[in-house]
C-alpha cells in the first residue's frame, strides 16, 4: 500500500481545504460554504452542492467528468445537505500530480477538506483503488505503469462507520469471484486509510490547542 501524505488548511482564503498524496498522485480539495448562492441556485430544503473537478492538465474531457460525476454522488451521500437550505457548498478538486490514482486521491483529498471545513456529514468516506495483473494477482494503491499492465482496475468508496461500499468504478472485465476479492482486500486497506485521517485530524487538533 502506497504512503498517504495530507496537509490541511493547504489554502487560507477557503473554509476548508486539504493537500492529500497517495504515492505519486497528488490531489487539492477546497471547500467553501455554506455560504450564499445564485438565485436559480438556491432550494428551499436543501443546500445545493457543486463538485469540480480538474485534472492536472489540459481541458476536463469525458474520463475526468465520469470522475467528478462520481466524487458527487459520494459526497451528495454524506454531506447534510438538508441542515442549509437556500445556500450553496463548493467542492473544488484539483489534480496537481498524477501517477494512476486519481479518483482514489481526489474523494480522500475531498472528504478531508469537507472535515477541515467543518461540514456537517453523516459518515466519513474513503477510497481505495486495485488493480488485477494478468496472472490474476490483486495490488492495492498501484501505479499508472502497473495499471496500464493491468487487465482490470477497481476503485471502491467505503464509509467509516461500518465499511460499506457507498460507490464503486470499474474499468476493464471482472468475473464475480475477482470482483469480490478485490472489494475485500480493498475493504482492509480502507481501514488503514480512516485510521490515517483519525491521526490527521487529531494532530490537526492538537496543534490547534497548544
Amino acid at each position: 500500500m502506497s504512503q498517504h501524505k495530507c496537509e490541511l488548511n493547504f489554502l487560507s482564503r477557503s473554509d476548508g481545504s486539504a493537500l492529500y498524496s497517495i504515492g505519486n498522485t497528488v490531489a487539492l480539495a477546497s471547500v467553501n460554504g455554506p455560504g450564499d448562492t445564485k438565485k436559480s441556485n438556491r432550494l428551499y430544503n436543501r443546500s445545493h452542492l457543486d463538485v469540480v473537478y480538474s485534472p492536472c492538465t489540459g481541458q476536463p474531457m469525458i474520463g475526468e467528468r465520469a470522475l467528478e460525476a462520481i466524487i458527487a454522488r459520494t459526497i451528495e451521500q454524506v454531506v447534510l445537505v438538508h441542515l442549509h437550505p437556500r445556500t450553496a457548498i463548493n467542492v473544488t478538486i484539483q489534480e496537481m500530480q498524477s501517477d494512476g490514482l486519481a479518483l482514489s486521491t481526489s474523494v480522500n483529498a475531498a472528504c478531508m477538506a469537507l472535515m477541515d471545513a467543518a461540514i456537517q456529514m453523516n459518515n466519513t468516506f474513503a477510497a481505495v483503488t486495485c488493480c488485477i495483473t494478468g496472472d490474476d494477482i490483486i495490488k492495492i494503491e498501484p501505479t499508472e505503469a502497473e495499471i496500464k499492465e493491468s487487465v482490470a482496475v477497481a476503485t471502491f468508496v467505503f464509509e467509516g462507520l461500518s465499511l460499506q461500499v457507498l460507490s464503486a468504478h470499474q474499468e476493464g472485465r471482472l468475473n464475480e469471484e475477482t470482483f469480490q476479492s478485490c472489494l475485500s482486500k480493498c475493504q482492509i486497506a480502507a481501514k488503514d486509510v480512516f485510521n490515517f485521517y483519525r491521526q490527521t485530524m487529531e494532530k490537526k487538533y492538537k496543534d490547534d490547542i497548544y
